[in-house]
Formats: structure tokens, sequence, C-alpha cells
């Protein structure tokens, strides 16, 4: 008694007299300048009740002892230990946000008195106004009751090691709570050393049965020994820092229930009040968890679904299946527990939850988590009690045996669920970037409306996301969200490419220039290997020993029809859509639009200087109006150029113009052969190209005989949406 009102006068002394407190402690708080501007603010904050002692001693329990002044304990030492002095006040985003406060050595709350407030800075933590609003908006959320026809017993298990405030704040709780009654509470306390047990004991008006073990065993371990005790059928696993409302056992109880083949549920949880955390500090009163799914980074990590996400309102969200959840709130089945082992013990407070889902989930159960089941819990609580470094070698131990056991089979669970867009063991579908020359609809270069053709029809048939990496636009920073890259470009080094996903796929598709990918010495580094070419795919084969798959260009169907109206602009008898790009063309030797009597158009860029095309020219293109194009003439000229004609990768306008229910022509034989049998009229001189134009202008039935011919091949073998579904195939069949 004597040594707390020694303590009370020692803190009376120091407040009242704190200039002199100040200035004998002056090497706590840097030059001179800084001891007046400390002084000053010191006597502002007083005024404007900036500092909450009552929060402070509440959080610090060491600075209650030493019955030191609390607002000097936080200039000395607790803004350097990261404390915060009132719940409204957020020293360690104070000081992230303002660089300059920092660089000045004053302290942040002194800073904020003085200049923060006058410079309408932000002290960023919520308010206790808004801190109000946001538990009565959770509280009015809860209030969705439902009644249940069933309540059979359920046994909840709670592990307790020390921490009595987490303990007497649950137990109260469950004094108060009403809608679900058939319950026993099983407390297995490890050795605690505090009041734990004691406090405990006091809730006589509750079915509790305590067991006081010697030791401080692990999670798994306490919990499959308590679970022995169990009476009832239904297991329900509870931390001690959780802080649960009203109502949360029904809608758990609900779920199993009533769905089939149910594995666990789930529950929604909630950060409380973290002002005081320092590692949650900025997640007050925003979700905690809302099951748990997988990301690739540099091994397939668990992670709290929407943690740190704003809170909102849950009434419209529906139960959802999910591949794992926190055991930190848990219902299951006691017999189905059992069938599967339980918690592995092999674990050391870390991955058991994930792991025993993992379990589950591979014996055939469903896991489920419900928004409806709403708790509070008090992790940041329990976690920076301990001591960094043992937490640290627990992790990495627990982290080990997580990737042994489950690495292989999550990397393949997790590339299934995004390829499906499932949602079940990750929150998104699947992402492809395409590295193209440029991602503009001006763009002339041919790569990118390839790749958003094909773009197009993934995002259709399977809603995959789709990105894009342009050249020399730092493209080689590839962010973690991104799944699979399929490069358009032989000059697209990936041995230059940053990312934190290990496990993203990287695929190559030529189109053209063949020599110059193959010549590449990165190009076998490809995890997948696509080609245009029959020829290229041989040569690839035998150049690299990679097996490379037959993949045509193809056709947009939605885009190509035969129900785009025609132009009168576009009108014409023949035309010719391509860029020259100062290489030879055929089409330069072979076509001479004044020895043929019918129309003729040509698109593209660069035509003007070829002097005698200048009558004809229409000028460049944007790609989307070459339907209206197509829709406007009777034949299309294909002219294979150099790159691709003597490899037989056939261009898009072949695909393009016939699904339009056009006719094509062109100079390109391999390619004919390899994807059309060699149904497509050809030209290979200057005498066939006219001949070959004035024999289907003039004969439209055998004109139209032959695009029927051509276009049931096109739409039964070269669609994007038949390239999409054998794209997502060799995905699924590819193994990392």
């Amino acid at each position: 008694m004597q040594k707390r009102q020694l303590h009370s006068l020692k803190q009376k002394l120091a407040s009242k007299l704190y200039p002199l407190a100040l200035l004998k402690n002056k090497n706590k708080i840097g030059n001179l300048k800084n001891l007046f501007i400390t002084i000053k603010g010191y006597r502002q904050i007083r005024k404007n009740n900036l500092f909450d002692t009552e929060y402070y001693l509440e959080n610090h329990e060491s600075v209650r002892k030493d019955g030191m002044d609390a607002l000097l304990h936080y200039i000395y030492y607790g803004s350097k230990k990261g404390y915060n002095p009132s719940i409204e006040f957020n020293t360690n985003k104070y000081l992230k946000e303002n660089k300059d406060v920092e660089k000045s050595n004053i302290n942040p709350l002194i800073h904020y008195a003085i200049y923060g407030i006058s410079e309408n800075r932000k002290n960023t933590s919520l308010t206790k106004k808004q801190i109000e609003k946001l538990r009565e908006k959770i509280n009015n959320d809860n209030k969705n009751k439902l009644p249940l026809i069933k309540k059979p017993l359920v046994s909840i298990i709670i592990i307790t090691h020390n921490g009595e405030n987490h303990i007497k704040r649950l137990l109260t709780k469950f004094t108060k709570l009403k809608q679900y009654n058939n319950y026993e509470l099983i407390i297995w306390d490890n050795a605690s050393e505090d009041n734990t047990k004691d406090t405990i004991k006091k809730f006589t008006n509750l079915n509790i049965t305590l067991i006081e073990n010697k030791t401080n065993e692990t999670f798994s371990k306490a919990n499959n020994e308590a679970v022995k005790k169990a009476k009832g059928n239904y297991l329900l696993f509870l931390n001690n820092d959780i802080e649960p409302l009203d109502g949360f056992i029904n809608h758990l109880m609900n779920v199993i229930l009533n769905k089939e083949n149910v594995g666990c549920v789930g529950a929604r949880l909630i950060y409380p009040d973290c002002s005081n955390s320092k590692i949650n500090q900025e997640k007050s009163y925003t979700i905690q968890h809302e099951g748990i799914i997988f990301k690739a980074c540099d091994y397939i990590k668990p992670v709290n679904k929407n943690n740190g996400q704003k809170y909102y309102t849950n009434t419209n969200i529906q139960v959802q299946q999910i591949i794992a959840i926190t055991a930190a709130c848990m219902l299951i089945k006691k017999s189905i527990f059992n069938k599967v082992g339980g918690f592995q013990e092999e674990y050391v407070y870390g991955y058991e939850d994930v792991d025993l889902c993992l379990k589950l989930h591979k014996s055939g159960y469903k896991n489920y988590y419900t928004p409806q089941a709403m708790l509070y819990h008090y992790e940041f609580g329990t976690q920076e009690m301990e001591e960094n470094k043992v937490v640290t070698q627990r992790r990495e131990k627990n982290h080990e045996i997580f990737i042994k056991k489950w690495n292989t089979y999550l990397k393949k669970q997790l590339k299934m669920d995004l390829i499906n867009n499932n949602q079940i063991i990750t929150d998104k579908s699947l992402t492809i970037a395409f590295v193209v020359t440029q991602a503009q609809k001006n763009t002339t270069a041919g790569d990118y409306f390839t790749a958003q053709t094909l773009a197009s029809s993934l995002k259709r048939e399977y809603g995959w996301n789709i990105k894009y990496l342009e050249k020399g636009k730092d493209w080689y920073n590839i962010p973690e969200y991104v799944d699979v890259i399929i490069s358009m470009l032989d000059t697209y080094n990936i041995e230059k490419i940053k990312t934190n996903n290990k496990y993203i796929i990287k695929i190559a598709w030529p189109r053209n220039w063949f020599d110059r990918w193959m010549n590449k010495d990165y190009f076998k580094d490809y995890n997948i290997i696509l080609s245009s070419s029959k020829k290229a795919c041989a040569s690839i084969t035998q150049k690299t020993g990679k097996k490379a798959i037959f993949y045509p260009i193809a056709t947009d169907t939605d885009m190509f029809n035969e129900n785009i109206s025609p132009q009168k602009k576009y009108e014409s008898d023949y035309c010719f859509t391509g860029s020259y790009w100062m290489a030879k063309r055929e089409i330069i030797d072979f076509l001479d639009p004044t020895q043929i009597k019918h129309t003729f158009k040509l698109y593209g860029a660069n035509w003007d200087k070829i002097e005698k095309f200048k009558p004809y020219y229409q000028g460049f293109i944007n790609y989307k109006e070459i339907p209206q194009i197509y829709a406007s003439t009777k034949i299309v000229i294909d002219d294979a150029n150099h790159v691709t004609k003597e490899w037989g990768s056939v261009n898009s306008r072949v695909f393009d113009t016939i699904a339009s229910g056009k006719l094509v022509i062109t100079n390109g034989n391999r390619g004919n052969q390899d994807l059309f049998n060699g149904k497509i009229p050809e030209y290979h001189s200057k005498e066939e190209l006219k001949d070959v134009i004035n024999y289907y202008m003039e004969h439209s039935d055998k004109r139209n005989e032959k695009i029927k011919e051509l276009q049931k091949i096109v739409l039964n073998k070269h669609t994007y949406t038949i390239r999409a579904k054998k794209l997502k195939r060799i995905i699924e069949e590819y193994e990392f």
C-alpha cells in the first residue's frame, strides 16, 4: 500500500514539475531546441487531452508498476517502442507518413500537438466516435438471429497458457450468450503461471471441465487430448483470445447440419481495437479472417482471406466452400475429426488447423465459411507476448514440415482452382500476361491483336484475368498475381523476369521469325513452347530437345462472322489487308490492279511508298474495322510473307476472311496443306493471281461453294474458342 502511494506521489510531482523532469532527462530528448519544443508540447498535450493515461497504463502494466508519469514515459521510451498514447493516435503511422518528423527527432505526439493540428496533418487512427459507430454497426449486423430446431451438444475446447485477461473476457461473454445453450466447455490449461486457473474456477455458472495439465503442451497435442474428454458429437475449437458475438454457434451448426459431406465450418473473425498492437495497428475493426486461401510465392502459402479489409455488412453474402479455416473458431463433427487423425502433433503452434483442413479436403470432405457467425479475435495480444526468437524458430520448423507434406499437392490443387475459377483454394481466377509490342488500339503491331483475340476467348470462356506487358514498359517486373506469361516476342528475355511467384508458367508462342526464336539462349528455358507452324515444331524439338505444341492462329467468331453489315466506304470486289515494312512481298510483284477489271482496295501501313498501289491505298485501318472491310468485299488476298511462308504459318486474315463468309486466296502452300488440306485457292505467279481472282469473281456459285467448304473447316477447327480450350488443357497437363 505504501509503495503504491509513493508511486502516486511520484507521478503527481513529475506531472506538476514536468519542465524540471524534462530538463533532468534532456539526453533522452535531444538538443536544447527539442527540449523547449517538448516542454511546450507537454503543456499542449495536457491542455487538449491528447494523451489517455488510463489507456496507456492499461496496455503497459510495467509503467503502472514502475509509478512513472505515463506521458513522460511515452516521451522518453514509449514512442521509440511504437506505443500509442491514446486510441486515437498511431505513433508509427504518423512517423511513416511524416518523414520530416522522424528527421527532426521530435516526439511524434509533441510534434502533432504543436504543428500537426494547425497544419492539418492526420493522426491516422480511428476516433472514439468512429470506433463506437463501427462496433454499433457490427452489433446491428449480428442481430440476424437463426433459430434452430436441433441443438445437439457441442463440446467447446479451449486451450490456455497464461493470459487470464483473455479467458476472463471469453467466459464473461459465454455467460451472456442466449441463442445456443447446449454446450460444455472443456478448458485445457497448459501449466499457466498467472491467475488463469483461479479465474476459470470463478465461473461456477458455466458447464466447465477444467483440465490442469502440468506441462505446456503443443496446441495439437492439447486439443487432441481434450477431444477425448468431449461428450458431444460436435467439437468447437475456440481460442482463448476470442470475444464471441451471440448466435455464432447457431450459424456454424446450421451449416454443418444442412450441407452435405461437411468437413469443418469456420466463422468471420474481426480485429478488435488494435491501436496498441505492434503488428496490426492499422487493422482496428477490419476483417481478420473469412477463411484461409493459398497464394503462390516462394512456396504455396496460406493466408487469411480478406485480412485487413474494411468491415462491410455481410447480410447478402452466402455460406462459401473454402479450402481451409482457422482453428481459432472451428466446428467439426467428432467422428470426422477422429477419422482423419485429428491435429498433426509434429507442428508447434502453427499450421495445425490448415493441415487438418487439407486432410479433410484430400479425403473428399468440403470445408465451409459462414459470414453470419461473427467473433472478435485478439490474436495480436497473445502473439506479441512471445519472444521473437522463439516464434521465428518455431515458424521456420512448422514451415519446413508443412512444405514437405503439402506443397506438391497444393501446387496441383491451386493450379486447377485458378484454371477452373472455383475460388475455393484461392480468391481469384487465373491471370495471364501477354508480352506484346504495344497494347493500344491504334498500334500497327499484329502481335497485340492476336493476343487480344485469344485473350477475349479466355476471358469469355473461363473468366480468366488478362494483363499486357508492353515492350520497354517495365515488362520484366511481374506482379505476384500473374500465373502465366505468354510471350509473343522473341526479344523478351525471360532470364530477366523478376517476380515473387516461383510457380509462374512461362509460355513462348512463335508465329513468325522462327529462326530468331530458336537462336535465343533463353528460348529453351520456357516451360511450354507453342508454335503456329508444324515445320517449326519439328525444328524446335530437334534443336532444343523440348517438345513444341502445334498451336496455330485462329479467328474470333464474335468479331468475324456473316452477320456483319457491309459499308459503302469499304465496298470492293477484292482487297488486301496488311502492312508494308520495306521487306519484299509477293503481292508487289504479282498484283497489277490495272490488269484486273474488278475493283480493288488496299489497307495497311506504308503502301503509299509503292507507286502502282497509290490509287488503291485506303490508309492504315484499325483492327476493329476489319470485319466491316471483309463484309464489304468478295475476295481477300493472303500474301504470306518471307518470315511465315516457308514455315507454313498461316496469317489471321485467312481465318478471319473465311469466318466472315468471304473467299481467301493464298500464296502459302505449306500452311494451306497443313491446315486446310490444300483446299484454299492458291497463286504463285502474276498470271495465277489474275486468273484466280477473275475465275471466282465470274463464278459466284463456285466461290460460294468454296467458301462453305472452307468455313466448315474454320468453324470446326480454327476458332479462338477452340484454341482457348486447347490452351486450358495444355496448362492443366503441365507439371511444375
